[in-house]
């Protein structure tokens, strides 16, 4: 394992964040999760397509098309015998890399009712990508359109979904996965930049989608709307999966066309009448920020109650300024979510209700308790529990956490402690009977003898009005800090840097060894958009190496 910063104890300037009784193990139970009525993915399209609702698409012009879960059914098994007549076997890893929503939905659910294994990428992933999957999850079919011309070895075409779907039905007979069979792959980062596979089985993700639904009250009269990448395992399997789970509407938007105008979302889930979405807490800071310069919407946004925040850091001035904007247009109170979760527990499985407070804004803001089916608990370096209000490591079990990653094209099993909770990068604490995530373990800086998370020091830096919201990061470097930015457009660079510098100086009480604006193509973001920290620590002469860990989601 890495060697990271002490844990046991707050980070300096960490302030009170409750009074738990003494000695208090720092350990959160979400309770049994009781049986689930389907076992695998196949039935779970199965059931959702006796139903009456569907799938909403909204593509990059803005366009809606609908699909009943009945016609994604029949679509599916089509393909399913197509991908079958081809020589796709059951337990085949199937990558999907189309540029339509629909068909990689319907080719999704053509592996599900096959017995075979999908692996989402974007669309556009050239032939190293495709290589580097191949490397993580051994001999693939690959499945799509606008194909890279030579495919690299290990990699099996099986041409786009039009084709596979003229074999028509009943061609060839169904295929019956199990529950602990793998139902879907999703890549994450390696050690030394070589990425591995998450293995997630039919009983993760039924498990994760039963126990959200039953923590939120979701069922089948949820309006849900997501406008990540269904190539993610925040869209596909943190949403689309649990949503044919309860057989729900659900709205899916295209990413791009979201983030041309953030207003958008909002646009969409007062039109549709949304009452469930998420989005990690930058978005949030943008909606707030477009909000402020194209005011007087037309909104009706009081269905909302389940809006989570996760993927990221969550900002308590973010959020505050977020409900606070959005409450003439209806928005409930307590309709934000924080959450936490990673791909290796099937994305989201801890959330709170965002309570805003009287005073100025909490340093952390608690994410709240596991759904049932999941634990948490926060150790030192020797895996001993602390006693709630410790910062420690830390750690998970339960239903949908998974115990390997596929690598190399075998198993490798995940980090996990004596005991069998799987170790994550996090640093946490207890505080009040709710989990609260204070920062990744090599994220901490410390600055003039106290130690501060990254994430506090480009919140600070985004409260400059000079500075674009979800724009900064910071990063430790051998002689200090690095602060990267994009400043607002009509500022110059110069002056914008001499603001941030000032505002670390003022704040964090010592200077940074570089302050740089940027433009928005040097911002490199990932597939949800947030910044990729670790590209940009490695423009800098000195940096330290950020250790590849799983990514966090959902």
């Amino acid at each position: 394992m890495t060697t990271h910063p002490p844990t046991g104890h707050p980070p300096t300037g960490h302030p009170s964040t409750g009074h738990p009784p003494p000695d208090a193990p720092a350990v959160l139970h979400g309770g049994e999760l009781p049986g689930a009525s389907v076992g695998t993915l196949g039935e779970v399209l199965e059931r959702a397509a006796r139903g009456a609702r569907g799938v909403v698409l909204v593509d990059g012009e803005g366009v809606s098309t609908s699909r009943s879960y009945r016609s994604l059914y029949e679509d599916a098994d089509r393909v399913r015998a197509g991908l079958a007549a081809a020589g796709a076997r059951p337990g085949a890893r199937v990558i999907l890399r189309t540029s339509s929503a629909a068909d990689l939905l319907t080719a999704f659910w053509a592996c599900a009712l096959g017995a075979l294994v999908p692996l989402p990428v974007p669309s556009g992933t050239p032939a190293d990508g495709l290589a580097e999957a191949v490397d993580a999850v051994g001999e693939a079919w690959l499945v799509g359109d606008d194909l890279p011309a030579g495919p690299p070895p290990g990699v099996r075409p099986a041409g786009p979904v039009s084709a596979l779907r003229a074999a028509g039905p009943g061609t060839v007979p169904p295929v019956a996965a199990q529950p602990d069979d793998l139902a879907v792959l999703t890549l994450t980062s390696g050690s030394g930049g070589r990425p591995k596979a998450v293995p997630l089985t039919h009983r993760h993700l039924i498990a994760r989608a039963q126990g959200t639904a039953l923590a939120r009250g979701l069922d089948e009269r949820t309006r849900s709307l997501n406008w990540m990448p269904l190539d993610h395992v925040s869209g596909i399997v943190m949403f689309h999966v649990r949503d044919v789970f309860l057989g729900c509407h659900q709205v899916h938007a295209d990413t791009a066309w979201v983030r041309a105008d953030p207003l958008r979302w909002l646009d969409l889930a007062s039109a549709g009448r949304i009452d469930t979405t998420w989005a990690p807490n930058p978005a949030f800071a943008l909606v707030t920020d477009r909000l402020d310069r194209r005011p007087h919407r037309d909104w009706d946004l009081s269905r909302l109650r389940y809006v989570m925040n996760g993927g990221a850091p969550v900002k308590d001035r973010v959020v505050r300024r977020f409900v606070a904007a959005l409450a003439p247009y209806g928005l409930p109170p307590g309709a934000v979510h924080p959450g936490w979760g990673m791909p290796e527990t099937a994305s989201g499985v801890v959330d709170s209700v965002f309570r805003p407070g009287d005073g100025p804004p909490r340093r952390f803001v608690p994410v709240g308790v596991p759904h049932p089916g999941v634990s948490v608990r926060v150790v030192d370096e020797q895996d001993r529990v602390l006693p709630a209000g410790r910062v420690g490591r830390l750690q998970v079990t339960g239903a949908p956490v998974v115990r390997a990653y596929l690598d190399g094209g075998g198993v490798r099993p995940a980090p996990h402690s004596a005991d069998g909770w799987l170790v994550t990068d996090d640093l946490a604490l207890v505080a009040d009977g709710e989990l609260v995530v204070t920062g990744r373990a090599d994220g901490l800086v410390r600055l003039d003898g106290a130690a501060w998370y990254g994430h506090e020091i480009e919140d600070a830096v985004e409260e400059l009005d000079c500075v674009l919201p979800a724009s900064a990061v910071a990063r430790p470097v051998a002689d200090g800090l690095a602060v990267f930015f994009r400043a607002r457009p009509g500022t110059a660079p110069g002056r914008a840097e001499q603001l941030v510098r000032e505002r670390v100086r003022g704040r964090f009480g010592a200077d940074a060894a570089r302050v740089e604006a940027l433009a928005e193509d040097e911002l490199p973001r990932t597939a949800t958009g947030k910044l990729r920290r670790s590209v940009l620590a490695a423009r800098l002469p000195g940096a330290r190496p950020r250790p590849r860990r799983p990514e966090r989601e959902a």
